[in-house]
């Protein structure tokens, strides 16, 4: 079974548990350096999200409304960020520090409603491509200096 992984994060998304199904899953973000620090960096009212890893520095996307989820990547609506506003660094609200451990939850329709609403009406979707056409992406942060849970610190629909 697929899990609804977009393909931007596969590579530094690791499932959680084993809850998880085409409709929705849990799991942790890890750089491909096998760190799971970073930094959070968000822009727009948090439409846009990056990380960047303490370790090898690397950046990851790991939202952006208008490139993904449903409106984003089946929509096209990238209007829906302005690309002139800049990123902020996000630090705990307990102890003023920015390292992070980053938990995502993904919802999806699932494989199924996606090829009925897209692929069936538009050529240029295929079916591999439900897992870029989520509803919903949420984001808690876990400080590793306090330990403090930001818990749905970022809850993002994309529908």
């Amino acid at each position: 079974m697929q899990l609804p992984v977009p393909t931007h994060l596969q590579q530094f998304f690791i499932p959680d548990g084993d809850k998880n199904n085409e409709y929705k899953v849990k799991g942790k973000m890890q750089c491909s350096c096998g760190n799971e620090e970073f930094e959070v960096w968000e822009s727009n009212k948090r439409y846009i999200i990056k990380l960047v890893c303490c370790q090898c520095r690397k950046e990851i996307l790991l939202f952006d409304a208008g490139k993904h989820g449903w409106n984003g990547f089946v929509c096209r609506e990238d209007e829906l960020v302005d690309r002139t506003m800049p990123f902020q660094k996000y630090v705990c609200p307990v102890c003023s520090r920015a390292v992070f451990g980053v938990a995502v939850y993904i919802s999806s329709q699932g494989q199924e409603d996606f090829i009925e609403e897209c692929v069936s009406y538009d050529d240029s979707f295929s079916n591999e491509d439900w897992i870029d056409g989520f509803e919903c992406i949420a984001v808690s942060l876990f400080c590793k200096e306090c330990g403090s849970a930001e818990n749905e610190w970022a809850v993002l629909e994309t529908m």
